[in-house]
Protein backbone atom coordinates (compact mmCIF):
# COMPACT_ATOMS: atom_id res chain seq x y z
CA UNK A 1 0.00 0.00 0.00
CA UNK A 2 1.21 3.50 -0.69
CA UNK A 3 1.32 6.09 2.03
CA UNK A 4 -2.07 7.05 3.44
CA UNK A 5 -3.24 10.61 2.97
CA UNK A 6 -5.95 11.47 5.47
CA UNK A 7 -8.03 14.55 4.75
CA UNK A 8 -10.45 16.57 6.86
CA UNK A 9 -9.52 14.87 10.14
CA UNK A 10 -6.30 13.64 11.76
CA UNK A 11 -5.65 9.92 12.00
CA UNK A 12 -7.04 8.39 15.17
CA UNK A 13 -6.61 4.76 16.11
CA UNK A 14 -9.88 2.86 16.41
CA UNK A 15 -10.44 1.21 19.74
CA UNK A 16 -11.47 -1.86 17.83
CA UNK A 17 -7.88 -2.48 16.82
CA UNK A 18 -7.66 -3.37 20.49
CA UNK A 19 -11.20 -4.67 20.90
CA UNK A 20 -11.00 -8.39 21.30
CA UNK A 21 -14.07 -10.58 21.26
CA UNK A 22 -14.23 -13.72 23.31
CA UNK A 23 -16.85 -16.42 23.44
CA UNK A 24 -18.65 -16.13 26.75
CA UNK A 25 -17.83 -19.76 27.42
CA UNK A 26 -14.24 -18.81 28.29
CA UNK A 27 -11.42 -16.30 28.03
CA UNK A 28 -7.94 -16.24 26.54
CA UNK A 29 -4.82 -14.15 27.04
CA UNK A 30 -5.36 -11.07 24.91
CA UNK A 31 -3.45 -10.61 21.66
CA UNK A 32 -1.18 -7.69 20.99
CA UNK A 33 -2.95 -4.65 19.51
CA UNK A 34 -2.95 -4.37 15.75
CA UNK A 35 -1.26 -0.99 15.89
CA UNK A 36 2.14 -0.42 17.43
CA UNK A 37 1.23 2.99 18.82
CA UNK A 38 -1.00 3.38 21.83
CA UNK A 39 -4.52 3.99 20.55
CA UNK A 40 -6.00 7.41 21.08
CA UNK A 41 -9.67 6.60 21.51
CA UNK A 42 -12.09 9.43 20.70
CA UNK A 43 -14.85 10.55 22.97
CA UNK A 44 -17.96 8.54 22.17
CA UNK A 45 -20.02 11.60 23.01
CA UNK A 46 -18.64 13.20 19.85
CA UNK A 47 -21.25 11.24 17.91
CA UNK A 48 -24.23 12.29 19.95
CA UNK A 49 -24.99 15.53 18.09
CA UNK A 50 -25.45 13.42 14.97
CA UNK A 51 -28.19 11.34 16.59
CA UNK A 52 -31.66 12.21 15.35
CA UNK A 53 -34.85 11.46 17.27
CA UNK A 54 -36.12 9.89 14.08
CA UNK A 55 -33.50 7.15 14.32
CA UNK A 56 -34.16 3.58 15.34
CA UNK A 57 -32.29 3.51 18.64
CA UNK A 58 -34.36 2.18 21.51
CA UNK A 59 -34.18 2.85 25.26
CA UNK A 60 -30.67 2.37 26.55
CA UNK A 61 -29.10 2.16 23.10
CA UNK A 62 -26.22 4.47 22.29
CA UNK A 63 -23.85 4.51 19.31
CA UNK A 64 -20.91 2.14 19.56
CA UNK A 65 -17.30 3.21 19.46
CA UNK A 66 -17.10 1.62 16.02
CA UNK A 67 -19.87 3.92 14.79
CA UNK A 68 -18.25 6.99 16.37
CA UNK A 69 -14.94 6.18 14.70
CA UNK A 70 -16.76 5.57 11.42
CA UNK A 71 -18.17 9.11 11.71
CA UNK A 72 -14.71 10.47 12.40
CA UNK A 73 -13.25 8.76 9.33
CA UNK A 74 -16.29 8.93 7.05
CA UNK A 75 -14.69 11.51 4.77
CA UNK A 76 -11.12 10.20 4.82
CA UNK A 77 -9.44 9.85 1.46
CA UNK A 78 -6.67 7.25 1.47
CA UNK A 79 -4.40 6.46 -1.48
CA UNK A 80 -4.80 2.69 -1.45
CA UNK A 81 -2.72 0.69 -3.87
CA UNK A 82 -4.99 -1.96 -5.46
CA UNK A 83 -3.89 -5.45 -4.52
CA UNK A 84 -3.16 -8.72 -6.22
CA UNK A 85 -5.00 -12.00 -5.87
CA UNK A 86 -5.15 -13.68 -2.47
CA UNK A 87 -3.09 -16.79 -3.12
CA UNK A 88 -3.47 -18.59 0.22
CA UNK A 89 -6.81 -20.21 0.98
CA UNK A 90 -8.18 -20.62 4.49
CA UNK A 91 -7.54 -23.90 6.29
CA UNK A 92 -8.97 -24.46 9.79
CA UNK A 93 -6.55 -25.09 12.61
CA UNK A 94 -6.40 -28.68 13.75
CA UNK A 95 -8.06 -27.78 17.06
CA UNK A 96 -10.80 -25.60 15.57
CA UNK A 97 -14.05 -27.47 16.20
CA UNK A 98 -16.45 -24.52 16.34
CA UNK A 99 -19.28 -25.26 13.88
CA UNK A 100 -19.87 -23.00 10.88
CA UNK A 101 -23.20 -23.32 9.14
CA UNK A 102 -24.02 -26.19 11.49
CA UNK A 103 -21.04 -28.24 10.31
CA UNK A 104 -17.41 -28.69 11.22
CA UNK A 105 -15.22 -25.91 9.79
CA UNK A 106 -13.71 -26.60 6.40
CA UNK A 107 -11.10 -25.21 4.06
CA UNK A 108 -12.07 -22.35 1.75
CA UNK A 109 -10.59 -21.35 -1.62
CA UNK A 110 -8.05 -18.63 -2.32
CA UNK A 111 -9.02 -15.50 -4.22
CA UNK A 112 -10.79 -15.80 -7.54
CA UNK A 113 -9.45 -12.54 -9.00
CA UNK A 114 -7.00 -9.80 -8.08
CA UNK A 115 -7.99 -6.95 -5.83
CA UNK A 116 -7.06 -4.52 -8.61
CA UNK A 117 -9.77 -6.08 -10.82
CA UNK A 118 -12.33 -5.87 -8.02
CA UNK A 119 -11.35 -2.24 -7.40
CA UNK A 120 -12.57 -1.32 -10.91
CA UNK A 121 -16.09 -2.64 -10.34
CA UNK A 122 -19.08 -0.36 -10.74
CA UNK A 123 -21.90 -0.01 -8.27
CA UNK A 124 -24.56 -2.65 -8.76
CA UNK A 125 -22.24 -5.38 -10.05
CA UNK A 126 -21.50 -8.61 -8.25
CA UNK A 127 -19.00 -11.09 -9.67
CA UNK A 128 -15.77 -9.71 -11.11
CA UNK A 129 -14.84 -10.86 -14.61
CA UNK A 130 -11.46 -12.63 -14.51
CA UNK A 131 -8.79 -11.16 -16.81
CA UNK A 132 -9.44 -11.99 -20.44
CA UNK A 133 -13.20 -12.37 -20.02
CA UNK A 134 -15.82 -9.84 -20.97
CA UNK A 135 -17.45 -8.26 -17.88
CA UNK A 136 -20.95 -9.56 -17.31
CA UNK A 137 -23.86 -7.18 -17.63
CA UNK A 138 -25.31 -5.79 -14.39
CA UNK A 139 -27.96 -8.06 -12.96
CA UNK A 140 -26.69 -11.11 -14.81
CA UNK A 141 -23.45 -11.62 -12.89
CA UNK A 142 -24.98 -13.44 -9.97
CA UNK A 143 -23.56 -16.93 -10.38
CA UNK A 144 -19.86 -17.62 -9.80
CA UNK A 145 -17.89 -19.42 -12.49
CA UNK A 146 -16.20 -21.61 -9.92
CA UNK A 147 -16.84 -25.17 -8.75
CA UNK A 148 -19.69 -25.10 -6.28
CA UNK A 149 -20.80 -27.40 -3.52
CA UNK A 150 -24.39 -27.31 -2.34
CA UNK A 151 -24.63 -27.63 1.40
CA UNK A 152 -27.66 -29.77 2.74
CA UNK A 153 -22.38 -0.07 22.24
CA UNK A 154 -23.77 1.05 22.95
CA UNK A 155 -25.35 0.20 26.23
CA UNK A 156 -26.89 2.41 28.91
CA UNK A 157 -24.96 5.45 30.06
CA UNK A 158 -25.53 7.96 32.83
CA UNK A 159 -26.24 5.07 35.22
CA UNK A 160 -29.65 4.34 33.74
CA UNK A 161 -30.80 0.89 34.75
CA UNK A 162 -32.38 -1.47 32.24
CA UNK A 163 -34.00 -4.50 33.76
CA UNK A 164 -32.75 -7.82 32.49
CA UNK A 165 -35.98 -9.71 32.98
CA UNK A 166 -36.28 -13.48 33.16
CA UNK A 167 -32.57 -14.08 32.91
CA UNK A 168 -30.78 -17.27 33.78
CA UNK A 169 -27.19 -18.42 33.73
CA UNK A 170 -28.31 -21.71 32.26
CA UNK A 171 -28.84 -22.22 28.54
CA UNK A 172 -28.76 -25.11 26.10
CA UNK A 173 -25.20 -26.20 25.45
CA UNK A 174 -23.79 -26.89 21.98
CA UNK A 175 -23.64 -30.35 20.54
CA UNK A 176 -20.95 -32.31 22.44
CA UNK A 177 -19.35 -33.07 19.07
CA UNK A 178 -18.26 -29.43 19.05
CA UNK A 179 -17.33 -29.08 22.73
CA UNK A 180 -15.06 -26.05 22.76
CA UNK A 181 -13.57 -26.96 26.13
CA UNK A 182 -12.04 -30.07 24.58
CA UNK A 183 -9.88 -28.05 22.22
CA UNK A 184 -6.28 -27.11 22.87
CA UNK A 185 -4.20 -24.08 21.92
CA UNK A 186 -6.56 -21.34 20.76
CA UNK A 187 -9.50 -22.66 22.74
CA UNK A 188 -12.03 -19.92 22.02
CA UNK A 189 -13.06 -17.78 19.11
CA UNK A 190 -11.14 -14.49 19.38
CA UNK A 191 -12.54 -11.84 17.06
CA UNK A 192 -10.88 -8.52 16.22
CA UNK A 193 -11.89 -5.64 13.95
CA UNK A 194 -9.46 -4.07 11.48
CA UNK A 195 -10.78 -0.72 10.16
CA UNK A 196 -9.77 0.52 6.74
CA UNK A 197 -7.78 3.42 8.20
CA UNK A 198 -5.56 0.90 10.02
CA UNK A 199 -4.88 -1.45 7.11
CA UNK A 200 -1.51 0.07 6.18
CA UNK A 201 1.20 -2.16 7.64
CA UNK A 202 -1.30 -4.24 9.59
CA UNK A 203 -0.10 -7.54 8.13
CA UNK A 204 3.12 -7.31 10.13
CA UNK A 205 1.52 -6.06 13.35
CA UNK A 206 -1.33 -8.51 13.93
CA UNK A 207 -0.78 -11.42 16.31
CA UNK A 208 -2.49 -14.05 14.19
CA UNK A 209 -1.83 -17.03 16.43
CA UNK A 210 -4.25 -15.68 19.05
CA UNK A 211 -6.82 -14.31 16.59
CA UNK A 212 -9.37 -16.70 15.14
CA UNK A 213 -11.17 -14.08 13.00
CA UNK A 214 -10.28 -10.65 11.65
CA UNK A 215 -13.22 -8.51 10.52
CA UNK A 216 -12.39 -5.82 7.97
CA UNK A 217 -14.41 -2.69 8.83
CA UNK A 218 -16.20 -1.82 6.59
CA UNK A 219 -18.14 -1.41 3.34
CA UNK A 220 -21.56 0.25 3.36
CA UNK A 221 -24.67 -0.45 1.32
CA UNK A 222 -27.44 1.52 -0.39
CA UNK A 223 -31.18 1.12 0.05
CA UNK A 224 -31.29 -1.03 -3.09
CA UNK A 225 -28.84 -3.50 -1.61
CA UNK A 226 -25.80 -2.40 -3.60
CA UNK A 227 -22.45 -2.43 -1.85
CA UNK A 228 -20.96 1.07 -1.87
CA UNK A 229 -18.07 0.64 -4.28
CA UNK A 230 -18.17 4.03 -5.99
CA UNK A 231 -18.85 7.54 -4.72
CA UNK A 232 -21.00 9.96 -6.68
CA UNK A 233 -17.93 11.30 -8.51
CA UNK A 234 -17.07 7.81 -9.74
CA UNK A 235 -14.05 7.29 -7.50
CA UNK A 236 -13.72 4.22 -5.30
CA UNK A 237 -15.21 4.52 -1.82
CA UNK A 238 -12.60 4.32 0.89
CA UNK A 239 -14.14 1.19 2.35
CA UNK A 240 -14.07 -0.65 -0.98
CA UNK A 241 -10.61 0.69 -1.74
CA UNK A 242 -9.29 -0.75 1.50
CA UNK A 243 -10.97 -4.12 0.93
CA UNK A 244 -9.38 -4.48 -2.50
CA UNK A 245 -6.00 -3.00 -1.51
CA UNK A 246 -2.58 -4.59 -1.50
CA UNK A 247 -2.55 -4.16 2.28
CA UNK A 248 -5.60 -6.41 2.64
CA UNK A 249 -4.11 -8.94 0.23
CA UNK A 250 -1.15 -9.18 2.60
CA UNK A 251 -3.39 -9.40 5.68
CA UNK A 252 -5.56 -12.18 4.22
CA UNK A 253 -2.59 -14.22 3.00
CA UNK A 254 -0.80 -13.85 6.34
CA UNK A 255 -3.94 -14.69 8.31
CA UNK A 256 -4.65 -17.79 6.25
CA UNK A 257 -1.12 -19.08 6.78
CA UNK A 258 -1.88 -19.06 10.51
CA UNK A 259 -5.39 -20.54 10.26
CA UNK A 260 -7.10 -17.20 10.95
CA UNK A 261 -10.28 -16.23 9.12
CA UNK A 262 -10.82 -12.83 7.49
CA UNK A 263 -14.39 -11.61 7.00
CA UNK A 264 -15.95 -8.51 5.47
CA UNK A 265 -18.02 -6.22 7.71
CA UNK A 266 -20.99 -4.64 5.93
CA UNK A 267 -22.34 -1.64 7.84
CA UNK A 268 -25.85 -0.22 7.50
CA UNK A 269 -26.37 2.06 10.50
CA UNK A 270 -29.68 3.44 11.76
CA UNK A 271 -28.76 6.05 14.37
CA UNK A 272 -30.30 8.90 12.38
CA UNK A 273 -33.57 9.14 10.50
CA UNK A 274 -31.83 9.17 7.12
CA UNK A 275 -29.70 6.15 8.02
CA UNK A 276 -32.74 4.30 9.35
CA UNK A 277 -34.57 4.95 6.07
CA UNK A 278 -31.77 3.22 4.14
CA UNK A 279 -31.74 0.26 6.52
CA UNK A 280 -35.52 -0.14 6.27
CA UNK A 281 -35.30 0.00 2.48
CA UNK A 282 -32.72 -2.79 2.42
CA UNK A 283 -34.52 -5.01 4.90
CA UNK A 284 -38.03 -4.27 3.69
CA UNK A 285 -37.47 -5.46 0.12
CA UNK A 286 -36.87 -9.11 -0.74
CA UNK A 287 -35.18 -7.94 -3.95
CA UNK A 288 -32.82 -5.61 -2.09
CA UNK A 289 -31.95 -8.33 0.42
CA UNK A 290 -31.19 -10.80 -2.37
CA UNK A 291 -29.14 -8.20 -4.22
CA UNK A 292 -27.09 -7.39 -1.11
CA UNK A 293 -26.54 -11.07 -0.35
CA UNK A 294 -25.30 -11.81 -3.88
CA UNK A 295 -22.93 -8.85 -3.85
CA UNK A 296 -21.59 -9.71 -0.39
CA UNK A 297 -20.95 -13.32 -1.38
CA UNK A 298 -19.20 -12.18 -4.55
CA UNK A 299 -17.05 -9.67 -2.64
CA UNK A 300 -16.03 -12.38 -0.17
CA UNK A 301 -15.46 -15.22 -2.64
CA UNK A 302 -13.70 -13.09 -5.27
CA UNK A 303 -11.37 -11.77 -2.58
CA UNK A 304 -10.60 -15.18 -1.10
CA UNK A 305 -12.08 -14.21 2.29
CA UNK A 306 -14.06 -16.36 4.68
CA UNK A 307 -17.41 -14.82 5.54
CA UNK A 308 -19.35 -11.71 6.49
CA UNK A 309 -20.12 -9.68 9.60
CA UNK A 310 -23.20 -7.44 9.52
CA UNK A 311 -23.19 -4.21 11.54
CA UNK A 312 -26.84 -3.18 11.35
CA UNK A 313 -26.69 -0.88 14.34
CA UNK A 314 -29.23 -0.45 15.84
CA UNK A 315 -31.82 -2.66 14.19
CA UNK A 316 -34.84 -0.72 12.97
CA UNK A 317 -37.97 -1.42 14.96
CA UNK A 318 -40.33 -3.91 13.33
CA UNK A 319 -37.74 -5.40 10.97
CA UNK A 320 -36.63 -8.43 12.97
CA UNK A 321 -38.16 -10.98 10.61
CA UNK A 322 -36.66 -9.24 7.60
CA UNK A 323 -33.24 -9.22 9.25
CA UNK A 324 -33.44 -12.96 9.82
CA UNK A 325 -34.50 -13.36 6.18
CA UNK A 326 -31.35 -11.49 5.13
CA UNK A 327 -29.17 -13.77 7.27
CA UNK A 328 -30.77 -16.85 5.72
CA UNK A 329 -30.38 -15.44 2.22
CA UNK A 330 -26.70 -14.84 2.90
CA UNK A 331 -26.29 -18.40 4.12
CA UNK A 332 -28.07 -19.76 1.06
CA UNK A 333 -25.99 -17.67 -1.36
CA UNK A 334 -22.74 -18.67 0.34
CA UNK A 335 -23.72 -22.33 0.18
CA UNK A 336 -24.21 -22.02 -3.57
CA UNK A 337 -20.47 -21.41 -3.71
CA UNK A 338 -19.33 -23.67 -0.89
CA UNK A 339 -20.30 -24.47 2.67
CA UNK A 340 -18.06 -23.20 5.45
CA UNK A 341 -18.36 -19.41 5.10
CA UNK A 342 -18.91 -17.70 8.45
CA UNK A 343 -21.91 -15.42 9.06
CA UNK A 344 -22.05 -13.20 12.16
CA UNK A 345 -23.69 -9.92 13.11
CA UNK A 346 -23.20 -7.20 15.74
CA UNK A 347 -25.60 -6.13 18.47
CA UNK A 348 -25.67 -3.51 21.18
CA UNK A 349 -25.17 -4.50 24.83
CA UNK A 350 -28.86 -3.77 25.31
CA UNK A 351 -30.66 -6.37 23.19
CA UNK A 352 -33.13 -3.92 21.69
CA UNK A 353 -34.88 -5.10 18.52
CA UNK A 354 -32.53 -7.93 17.59
CA UNK A 355 -34.36 -11.27 17.03
CA UNK A 356 -31.77 -13.38 18.84
CA UNK A 357 -33.29 -16.86 18.76
CA UNK A 358 -34.27 -16.86 15.10
CA UNK A 359 -31.05 -15.14 14.04
CA UNK A 360 -28.92 -18.12 15.08
CA UNK A 361 -31.51 -20.70 14.13
CA UNK A 362 -31.42 -23.07 11.22
CA UNK A 363 -29.61 -21.71 8.12
CA UNK A 364 -28.96 -18.29 9.69
CA UNK A 365 -26.01 -16.73 11.58
CA UNK A 366 -23.25 -18.67 13.30
CA UNK A 367 -22.81 -16.21 16.15
CA UNK A 368 -23.79 -12.83 17.60
CA UNK A 369 -21.08 -10.28 18.36
CA UNK A 370 -22.19 -8.35 21.46
CA UNK A 371 -20.62 -4.92 21.77
CA UNK A 372 -20.10 -5.02 25.54
CA UNK A 373 -18.68 -1.54 26.04
CA UNK A 374 -19.54 2.16 26.36
CA UNK A 375 -21.81 1.65 29.38
CA UNK A 376 -20.52 5.11 30.31
CA UNK A 377 -19.56 7.79 27.81
CA UNK A 378 -18.03 11.24 28.03
CA UNK A 379 -21.30 12.90 29.07
CA UNK A 380 -22.13 10.39 31.81
CA UNK A 381 -23.10 11.90 35.16
CA UNK A 382 -20.86 9.70 37.31
CA UNK A 383 -17.36 8.31 36.97
CA UNK A 384 -16.81 4.61 36.45
CA UNK A 385 -15.91 1.84 34.07
CA UNK A 386 -16.89 1.97 30.40
CA UNK A 387 -17.35 -1.78 30.77
CA UNK A 388 -18.44 -2.48 34.39
CA UNK A 389 -18.41 -6.14 35.34
CA UNK A 390 -20.93 -5.58 38.11
CA UNK A 391 -23.43 -2.89 39.16
CA UNK A 392 -24.68 -0.77 40.61
CA UNK A 393 -26.73 -0.40 37.41
CA UNK A 394 -26.95 -2.31 34.11
CA UNK A 395 -23.55 -3.86 33.50
CA UNK A 396 -21.64 -6.46 31.51
CA UNK A 397 -22.85 -9.32 33.70
CA UNK A 398 -26.45 -8.22 33.11
CA UNK A 399 -25.77 -8.18 29.38
CA UNK A 400 -24.33 -11.70 29.42
CA UNK A 401 -27.24 -13.02 31.49
CA UNK A 402 -29.78 -11.38 29.21
CA UNK A 403 -28.23 -12.89 26.09
CA UNK A 404 -27.61 -16.33 27.60
CA UNK A 405 -31.23 -16.49 28.72
CA UNK A 406 -32.19 -16.52 25.05
CA UNK A 407 -29.34 -18.16 23.12
CA UNK A 408 -26.56 -20.64 24.03
CA UNK A 409 -23.25 -19.18 25.13
CA UNK A 410 -21.55 -20.92 22.20
CA UNK A 411 -23.41 -18.53 19.88
CA UNK A 412 -22.26 -15.37 21.68
CA UNK A 413 -19.02 -13.51 20.99
CA UNK A 414 -18.49 -10.95 23.74
CA UNK A 415 -16.75 -7.77 22.61
CA UNK A 416 -14.66 -6.10 25.32
CA UNK A 417 -12.77 -2.77 25.21
CA UNK A 418 -9.05 -2.19 25.40
CA UNK A 419 -9.54 1.40 26.49
CA UNK A 420 -10.97 3.29 29.44
CA UNK A 421 -11.56 6.82 30.72
CA UNK A 422 -9.73 9.15 33.08
CA UNK A 423 -12.44 10.96 35.02
CA UNK A 424 -12.30 14.41 36.59
CA UNK A 425 -14.38 14.30 39.77
CA UNK A 426 -15.78 17.17 41.78
CA UNK A 427 -14.05 15.95 44.96
CA UNK A 428 -10.64 14.45 45.63
CA UNK A 429 -12.06 12.17 48.31
CA UNK A 430 -11.51 8.44 47.77
CA UNK A 431 -14.18 6.76 45.66
CA UNK A 432 -15.72 10.06 44.67
CA UNK A 433 -17.88 9.46 41.60
CA UNK A 434 -19.50 12.85 40.98
CA UNK A 435 -18.25 14.39 37.74
CA UNK A 436 -16.79 17.89 37.94
CA UNK A 437 -18.49 18.81 34.70
CA UNK A 438 -17.64 22.11 33.08
CA UNK A 439 -15.28 23.19 35.87
CA UNK A 440 -12.59 20.55 35.15
CA UNK A 441 -14.10 18.73 32.23
CA UNK A 442 -15.76 15.32 32.05
CA UNK A 443 -13.39 12.56 31.03
CA UNK A 444 -10.55 11.70 28.70
CA UNK A 445 -10.40 8.43 26.76
CA UNK A 446 -7.27 6.44 27.52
Amino acid sequence: MTRSRMLARPVRQLASTALVALLVAGLLPAPAPAAAAEPAVPDVADALPAIDDGGAGGPGELPSTAYVEWLAHEHDRIDFTPGGRVSVGYKPRANDRWPVGGQAPRALPAGRVAGRDMAKMANGTAWTAPPGRRPATPGAATTPRVPSVQAPVDAPSNDRTIAAAAVSMTAPEPDPAFDLAAASGLRRQVYGFLPYWEVSGASTKLNYDVLSTIAYFSVGATGKGNLKKRDADGTSTTGWGGWTSSGMTQVINAAHRQGTRVVLTVSVFAWTSSQAAVQRAVLGSAGARANLARQVVAAVRDRGADGVNLDFEPLASGYGDEFVALLRTLRSEFNKVRSGYQVTYDTTAYIGNYPLEASVGSRAADAIFVMGYDYRIGSSSTAGSVDPLSGPSYDLADTVRAYKARVPGSRIILGVPWYGRAWSTASDKPRSRTISGLKYGYSTPV
